[in-house]
């Protein structure tokens, strides 16, 4: 069945959408104040699995994962959480939450660059190749500072929120061997397999874990599980459902915008020209990308007989 053009309705579920993956990097610097880093993941990630397998219990739609479909499920969980959350987490101790926002707008460009070696239909054309170079412009423009200072703590953990977004990138190539199965089902299994990781991770991380942390502390660790992951995985979704993964990919474009400016609004940070730059270039870099060229025949396929 044909799809409807998208509507208000549609854009206003991304807006929205960006907003609450946005929201994420804001409370993750809030948080980190008082908790940290594993510990935060596991709180997150605890209220989000509460709420997600009570969801796909209520969708009714389960299914038996296969030996392969565990495997495939513990990566995700790994890439998409665990690895990910916890290295934004330990990023932003020191850096803007608006910055690691802005870091995270390249992960869709790692895709480009990770699925032309690893999949046989997703080659670079010309607009992908353009939108990976413009991309590395951006994040040299990003860097620049921290480059000329030195290898300092700043550009250590700029490096860790980038390699979250590579993290991501291994992710999204992971669960394209899983999207046969009912996603609501499928997110609450990969949410029980994170919980199973980051249990005992906290212990040989974090202990002790503290026992007391002011309330706008526990306002963020819920904004984080509630909002962030699971009330934005219902809207993710649902919005693939309406729209399909194509319109989705939209929200690679409004996340580090989003990000930047509620850490604005919220955290009073004030993002530096170099970095307003790289997220002018970036935000460029994802707009090429996007681009279908006139041509169908890819770049190469000498990597893939």
């Amino acid at each position: 069945m044909q799809k409807s053009p998208p509507g208000l309705f549609d854009y206003t579920l991304l807006i929205a959408l960006a907003l609450m993956w946005g929201a994420a990097f804001l409370w993750s610097k809030i948080a980190v104040a008082e908790v940290a880093p594993v510990t935060i993941t596991l709180a997150r990630q605890s209220i989000a699995a509460v709420l997600l397998v009570g969801f796909a219990i209520g969708a009714r739609r389960w299914f038996v994962p296969t030996a392969r479909d565990h495997v495939f499920m513990i990566i995700c969980a790994l890439t998409g959480t665990v690895v990910p959350f916890t290295l934004i987490n330990w990023g932003v101790e020191v850096i803007d939450s608006g910055l690691a926002s802005i870091l995270m707008g390249s992960m869709p460009l790692t895709v480009l660059v990770m699925a032309h070696f690893l999949t046989p239909d997703e080659k670079m054309s010309l607009p992908k190749v353009g939108g990976v170079i413009l991309g590395l412009i951006g994040l040299g423009i990003l860097f620049w500072p921290q480059l000329q200072a030195g290898f300092g703590e700043d550009l250590i953990r700029q490096l860790a929120v980038l390699g979250a977004a590579f993290a991501y990138a291994i992710n999204a190539l992971s669960t394209k061997q899983l999207v046969r199965h009912p996603p609501m089902a499928l997110i609450a299994y990969i949410s029980l397999w994170t919980l199973a990781i980051l249990v005992p991770m906290v212990f040989l991380c974090d202990a002790p874990i503290p026992t007391s942390i002011s309330a706008h502390v526990v306002f963020a660790l819920a904004g984080l599980g509630v909002i962030s992951s699971a009330a934005g995985a219902l809207v993710m979704v649902t919005i693939i459902r309406r729209q399909g993964a194509t319109f989705f990919g939209q929200i690679n474009l409004l996340i580090p915008i989003a990000g930047v400016m509620l850490a604005v609004i919220f955290l009073g940070e004030r993002p530096g020209l170099n970095a307003l730059a790289a997220l002018a270039v970036i935000f460029c870099a994802l707009l090429v990308a996007r681009i279908k060229p006139s041509a169908k025949t890819p770049m190469s396929q000498e990597s893939h007989p």
